[in-house]
């Protein structure tokens, strides 16, 4: 018997680390796990200083250097010549000269001068179509960074092809024009590290969107690249026709009238289009966008609006996060906040989500994260939560058990590790499993990974839990609730686990053991030998007044405390 306790205990633990569960769901995918048996990347953090807050106050000086490995000064143009040209030329020497003062404090600093932007992309187009103006617009980055003493270049071209402003130039040789272009400076700083015996950066500020990607060469251009930062940023705005999230780590099971795109859709592209895990960088913004929703539904999400704005994270702070008027949601899908009064919608990012948005980067360990922009968090919430998830490694406390009846025991299994909350630092006390996270546990659990052929038609191809249910119909532990029919998101029920238990442990029993309780007869006919087994052999123990409740789902508390029993 103690041998079956033992197995149990091991199948449970698993079953109910179902923090890795709710992260399964979204990223259970072969690349997760082939980066998981890789060497770790140490990430980095590259932020965006806008040269223009210089004129509010937030100078150089401002920034916490400590928790910053890169910083991208932002921007500087095209010239009517095709060169680089400072973009404020009232400010920026002083601003890199106060850049080289830091730098004696934190050498390893490394800062870029980032060229274009929303603004001033307009002359890419012209200046990448021929070889000479290549040529010398290399040159003069070159000669740029010499002079002011910088440490790369950032290239936020928005965008080749088509995109950005209309009066932009644009044709669809960019595609073609931006690789030769980058292979260009690449080979020009190359040539001046042998003179200065000095490392020169090259990276590029990229799209989100699979469009970007289909302008581009990334397959190409990547060898001649430090980095690419990705602007998972703006994904939902206030051109859109609806109310929607600024920055969603993953896409959700919503029922939306627009398009869906999430930080973790825009790696899987751009990782699946063969840019280097260790090269990407995923941008974060350090502000969000209000609407004011035409109607007063579905906590403001996802309905027209009539207008809409961008709000720091400084002024979430200070006019909206702690007024009482606004309530707090959270998306447990997509991981993201948002506020909302009943007239105004507001999408942003705080401490949770920033941090959750670390541990992303790290656990698929790609090459760091962006900033856009720095000022925008003046006193450095979002930047420690950044700084703390990547390289702390801390993991957001599941406190929401707190006062629950089984906080004790809970507590005991989140400090033994044998359990986890979600992804979004929750532990959800009171829900329920589904079949399909059942099944893909118990796989786990026993190493299933054969699978076999499945003609249930509730389980599509398609599907996260197509191969786990595949895996474990192989195995003949785990049935469907029908001949054709497998229910994958329905809850498990207290019958359906005496019979996966049963059967795994292949124990003997009959349909008399269920007669010992009083509610014997809701008990279904094809699982009432599987719970006389399980109650002849204290698998599953009846409730105080002598009932059995098949068709209750099983609670998390419950499963935790159940098994402390068992095992202790």
């Amino acid at each position: 018997m103690k041998l079956k306790y033992l197995i149990i205990a091991a199948v449970f633990i698993i079953i109910f680390y179902i923090g890795q569960a709710g992260s399964f769901l979204y990223e259970g995918t072969e690349r997760s796990k082939t980066q998981g048996e890789e060497q770790k990347t140490q990430q980095i953090i590259i932020g965006y200083y806008p040269a223009w807050k210089s004129y509010t106050g937030y100078t150089p000086e401002s920034i916490d250097i400590s928790k910053i490995n890169h910083i991208n000064y932002a921007f500087a143009k095209i010239s009517p010549d095709f060169e680089i040209e400072m973009g404020y030329p009232d400010k920026d020497p002083e601003n890199f000269k106060k850049f080289q003062e830091l730098k004696k404090i934190k050498p390893d600093l490394k800062v870029l001068i980032s060229v274009g932007g929303w603004d001033w992309s307009g002359n890419f187009s012209d200046m990448a179509a021929t070889a000479e103006r290549r040529e010398r617009f290399a040159d003069s980055c070159v000669e740029f960074l010499v002079m002011y003493g910088l440490d790369g270049v950032d290239l936020d071209w928005e965008y080749p092809v088509g995109g950005g402003l209309k009066t932009n130039s644009n044709r669809p040789e960019d595609r073609e024009n931006f690789t030769l272009l980058i292979k260009e400076i690449r080979e020009k700083l190359d040539a001046q590290e042998l003179k200065d015996n000095k490392d020169y950066l090259l990276s590029i500020a990229a799209g989100a969107s699979n469009y970007y990607i289909k302008n581009t060469e990334v397959d190409k251009f990547h060898q001649y690249l430090d980095y690419v930062n990705l602007m998972t940023y703006d994904i939902h705005g206030p051109w859109d026709k609806y109310s929607d999230f600024n920055s969603p780590l993953y896409n959700n099971g919503d029922k939306s009238p627009q398009y869906k795109i999430s930080i973790d859709s825009s790696v899987e592209a751009w990782l699946k289009a063969g840019l280097p895990a260790d090269k990407l960088i995923v941008g974060l913004p350090f502000y969000g966008y209000s609407y004011r929703v035409s109607k007063n539904a579905n906590e403001g999400l996802y309905q027209t609006h009539n207008d809409g704005k961008a709000l720091s994270y400084d002024s979430l702070k200070k006019e909206y996060i702690n007024n009482p008027q606004y309530i707090r949601y959270f998306h447990h899908q997509s991981l993201v906040p948002w506020l909302y009064d009943g007239k105004t919608f507001i999408s942003y990012d705080d401490y949770q989500s920033i941090g959750l948005k670390a541990k992303y980067i790290r656990e698929q360990n790609l090459g760091g994260a962006m900033i856009w922009e720095l000022s925008q968090d003046s006193e450095g919430e979002l930047l420690n939560a950044l700084y703390e998830g990547l390289y702390d490694g801390s993991v957001l406390a599941a406190r929401d058990y707190v006062g629950h009846w089984a906080e004790d025991v809970i507590q005991k299994w989140l400090d033994m590790g044998y359990v986890t909350g979600y992804p979004d630092g929750t532990f959800r006390p009171e829900d329920y499993i589904t079949r399909a996270e059942f099944v893909t546990l118990v796989n786990k659990a026993f190493g299933f990974e054969e699978t076999a052929q499945i003609t249930f038609t509730d389980v599509k191809e398609e599907s996260w839990y197509y191969a786990e249910v595949q895996k474990a119909y192989r195995e003949g532990e785990i049935i469907g609730v029908s001949k054709t029919l497998f229910a994958p998101e329905n809850n498990i029920t207290r019958e359906q686990a005496a019979i996966i238990m049963v059967r795994l442990l292949d124990l003997e029993g009959s349909s008399r053991g269920a007669g010992v309780f009083s509610d014997s007869g809701q008990i279904s006919s094809w699982a009432r030998e599987y719970v006389g087994a399980a109650a002849d052999h204290g698998l599953l123990k009846g409730y105080e007044d002598n009932t059995f409740r098949p068709q209750n789902n099983i609670k998390r508390a419950e499963a935790v405390a159940l098994l402390d029993r068992v095992l202790y």
